[in-house]
This record gives structure tokens, C-alpha cells and sequence, in this order.
């Protein structure tokens, strides 16, 4: 048994790139950025009003003005502010040759028809300076991100219609064991739903990849062995759930090896998922993840997604958070790297929710995200600061 930081270490050293493609930007949300963006333009391509006002000199400020002419949204300005004269603008519309401030409508009293002076106290210009925001040629978005409602913004504004992403990763999923059957089906004996299948596709779906699904591969050599060999052939990476103990019927490793994969290792110190295997081939990954659903699903958080993430060439780091405890937190054993579901409080703090083991998905459905206990602690105060993974 190794311990999570030299199974993560072999994993991540491990990783293959899927290569790059170009999308219309429209298309690239959830995706990974794979080359810089760049605007093509200033932005404000001109000096513009900030605010709804006058434009002026600041030197007439005042004093009685004569109003030009009125510039909306979306046209140029006509006539040239002078001494004494300004032009009715609106934000956003471009700013007259001549003048050097704004002041807004509140601070205004008409006069004379076509007349008006400045009453509050001159201040800031209220004139947002041409390529402020950005400069034409700039890099706007860097790659190695996943793309954000933001980044499209950003991207329409740069011009950037086409962008090039990661390539997403392929992902088959083969469950295992005698004893499933299909969500749509009612178990009957010694039968229970098949639930890690449809967990693990939407966990991949998640992280940003494509996701396919094999079945239900049963407890012997020849059925198993016919699914990873398609499976292998279809895709990147496979996950198998189930089958990886040491178990009588547990003959995933043994598949993998006579398929001619290479093991790296079978047992990690982390509770939940101690039984996890990990086999790789040329440009090929498998991951034996355990049976049980919760198992399964810390398991792919804290070890398949980063895995797919590099794979599309993400750089960003996980993000984890420092929180404190809500109560005192105790384990009897504390031998391996622990995960435990979390809430969060009305005070901000983080409380475990009542969880009976590795087999109970459910308690994961409420959950906020899991906090991780280090391989030798065994007690935590209350108050005291604990990592939490938003899931």
C-alpha cells in the first residue's frame, strides 16, 4: 500500500495530451483553453462618458454654457467642444474633440434654451480613457483555464470568434459485479442498482470530458477481458468500478495485466478507497476503482479528475479552502489519508454530516464539499481550520 502523495505523484507523471481544436467561441463554455486570446482592438476604442451629463471643458465649469449638439450611444460626435460650449452626451458615447470632463445631469441646471451651467463640486472627469480595459494585441485570456461565462464575454469583445480548446478526453466506464442491475430494473435476492455508472459519467461530464458507457461486466475473465478490449480501443482512459479487492471474484488486475497494461500500484493509503488500481498502456490510462459509491466518488475527485483535467491541458490550481471545524471531530484509526462530507454552518463553519461508511452515497447528496484529514490525526477541535474541496 503506498500513500496518496506518491499515487497522485504516479498518476499526474502518467498524464498523455489529448491534443488541441478550434470551436466557435459560442461553443467553448466548460471547455479548456488551449491558446492565448488576444483583442483585437482597444477597448474603449475612444475616450466615452462615463455617465449621462455634459461634455466640457473643465475650465468653463460653472460657468453659463452653450449646449452643441446631443452625442447618444453608437455615434461620433459632430461638433468640436470650444470655451464656453458643450455637447448633451449619454454613457458610453464617445467623447467630443475638445473636451476633458463630464458632469453628470444631477449636477446640472438649465438656463436659457440651449443653455446650461454646472452647480455640484468639480471632481473626477467622469471620461473613461481609450484602451483603459485593454490595448489592441493584448492577451486577454491565457491558456491552461477552464472557459467561464466571463471568458466568453471577454472573447466577443476581443473578436475572438474561433478559439482553440483541449481536445476533450474520451472516458469509458465498465461496472462489474454479479450482483448489479440497470436503475430501471427492480432488484430481486442479492441484487442492488447499478448506481456507480451513472455516478462516474456525470463526474466526467463534469470534468469536462466525454464520457461512454459499456455495461455491466460480470464476475469472470472472458466477459470482462471483451469489455476493456473495446473500451481500450474507443477511448483514453477506463474506469472500471468494482472487482479491484482482494477478493475471490475481484479479477479486474488480472485482466488488466494479461492485456499487457502495466501496473503501478494497487493499494493507497486513503480512506475511503484503499482498494484503488492504476494501469497504463501507450497512450492509454485505467483506473480499478472500488464498489462501493462513495468510494468511487472521492476517489475520481481527488484522483481521475485532475487526471483528465492535465490530460486537456489545464494549469489552474485546485481550489481548496481553509475553513473552521464546527464541532470536534475524532477516528478511531488514523493510518490512512481520510475524506469526510461537509456542510457549511449559518456561522461559516464546516460540520461533517452524518456519514455510515462507503456505502452511503446518499449522505453525499447534501453535501457542500469534503474536508481531508492527514494519514496520522486522529482528533481535530472545534474551531480549528480544516481543508475543504468543494464538490
Amino acid at each position: 500500500m503506498i500513500t496518496y502523495e506518491e499515487a497522485y505523484r504516479t498518476i499526474m507523471e502518467s498524464v498523455f495530451h489529448t491534443g488541441k481544436e478550434q470551436v466557435p467561441f459560442s461553443d467553448s463554455l466548460g471547455r479548456v483553453l488551449a491558446a492565448p486570446v488576444r483583442s483585437d482592438m482597444d477597448m474603449p476604442p475612444w475616450d466615452k462618458s462615463a455617465v449621462d451629463g455634459y461634455a466640457c471643458h473643465r475650465g468653463d465649469l460653472g460657468e453659463e454654457m452653450t449646449v452643441l449638439e446631443t452625442v447618444p450611444a453608437g455615434v461620433m460626435p459632430v461638433k468640436e467642444i470650444t470655451r464656453g460650449t458643450c455637447s448633451r452626451i449619454m454613457t458610453g458615447a464617445a467623447i467630443p474633440q475638445g473636451a476633458d470632463y463630464v458632469f453628470m445631469l444631477e449636477e446640472s441646471e438649465e438656463l436659457t434654451e440651449g443653455k446650461v451651467r454646472f452647480t455640484g463640486k468639480a471632481g473626477r472627469a467622469n471620461i473613461a480613457k481609450r484602451a483603459e480595459d485593454l490595448y489592441q494585441g493584448q492577451t486577454v485570456l491565457k491558456p491552461g483555464h477552464f472557459i467561464r461565462p466571463q471568458h466568453i464575454a471577454v472573447m466577443a469583445m476581443s473578436g475572438a470568434t474561433e478559439v482553440t480548446v483541449g481536445t476533450r478526453p474520451l472516458v469509458g466506464v465498465i461496472s462489474t459485479g454479479n450482483e448489479l442491475v440497470e436503475p430501471g430494473n427492480t432488484p430481486s435476492g442479492a441484487q442492488i442498482r447499478n448506481s456507480n455508472a451513472w455516478q462516474l459519467l456525470a463526474q466526467v461530464a463534469r470534468a469536462g470530458a466525454t464520457g461512454k458507457y459499456y455495461g455491466i461486466a460480470k464476475d469472470d475473465i472472458e466477459s470482462t477481458s471483451r469489455m476493456l478490449k473495446v473500451a481500450l480501443k474507443e477511448n483514453d482512459v477506463v474506469l472500471f468500478s468494482g472487482g479491484v479487492s482482494a477478493g475471490d471474484f475481484d479479477i479486474v488486475p488480472q485482466v488488466l495485466k494479461e492485456a499487457g497494461l502495466k501496473e503501478h500500484f494497487s493499494q493507497v493509503a486513503m480512506q475511503p478507497g484503499k482498494p484503488l488500481t492504476f494501469f497504463t498502456g501507450e497512450k492509454k490510462a485505467v483506473f480499478g476503482l472500488p464498489g462501493n459509491p462513495v468510494s468511487v466518488f472521492v476517489q475520481f475527485e481527488i484522483m481521475v479528475r485532475p487526471f483528465l483535467n492535465k490530460m486537456s491541458g489545464v494549469t489552474e490550481k485546485e481550489v481548496e479552502i481553509m475553513m473552521p471545524l464546527a464541532t470536534d471531530y475524532s477516528r478511531q484509526r488514523a493510518d490512512r489519508q481520510a475524506y469526510i462530507p461537509v456542510i457549511i454552518t449559518d456561522n461559516f463553519e464546516v460540520l461533517p454530516v452524518e456519514y455510515h461508511g462507503s456505502a452511503h452515497i446518499s449522505a453525499f447528496s447534501g453535501a457542500w464539499g469534503i474536508i481531508t484529514i492527514p494519514k496520522g490525526q486522529s482528533w481535530i477541535q472545534k474551531g480549528e481550520p480544516v481543508s475543504v474541496r468543494q464538490i
